[in-house]
């Protein structure tokens, strides 16, 4: 009786083992017109501590989104068998007509979400600007004032470019509750 329990117990075993789910195959493909922004995130991740697996993920252009959205991260949410994907609207709102800086903060967004697993921050600080890179509505949070007036000092506060180091900190979890000057 023992023995006949043994084999059943070895059998058993062995089949819960040879039966083991084998990991899913994921893609790293990068389109080559975004690979410069998207290592830049990496560097900018290991930069501040973070070190990212190159790994189960894609970054492709999109005709167009659902809702109009400028971008899209796919994601697993808490299953681990789901390839990530970052989509980007090649529409001329979403990505042709912005700067390079704007692009940057656009796909950082998304990637954010997909590689960060960050969802939307819509706070604002005491001047109306985002806190977050996260925010819903990105109308560029470097974007620059349409008219200035007045000499140079004006031009000068009106170059919301010197945000980025904030807002890329911000983004990786860096200086949580620090208020710059400029959104006091």
């Amino acid at each position: 009786m023992l023995r006949k329990s043994l084999i059943v117990l070895i059998f058993f075993g062995c089949f819960g083992i040879s039966c083991e789910k084998e990991d899913p195959f994921f893609v790293f493909q990068i389109d080559e017109s975004l690979e410069r922004i998207v290592n830049k995130f990496y560097e900018e991740a290991e930069q501040r501590g973070f070190i990212l697996q190159k790994s189960n993920l894609i970054v492709e252009f999109a005709e167009t989104l659902e809702d109009d959205s400028c971008g899209l991260c796919t994601r697993p949410n808490r299953k681990k068998e789901i390839q990530r994907i970052v989509q980007i609207s090649q529409t001329e709102t979403c990505w042709g007509g912005l700067s390079s800086l704007n692009k940057e903060t656009l796909l950082f967004h998304e990637l954010g979400h997909c590689l960060l697993n960050r969802d939307h921050d819509d706070a604002l600080f005491p001047s109306g600007a985002p806190k977050s890179i996260m925010a819903t509505v990105l109308d560029g949070p470097y974007q620059a004032c349409v008219y200035v007036f007045g000499g140079s000092e004006n031009v000068e506060k009106c170059n919301f470019s010197v945000r980025r180091g904030y807002y890329l900190d911000e983004l990786f979890g860096i200086n949580a509750g620090f208020v710059p000057d400029w959104g006091k």
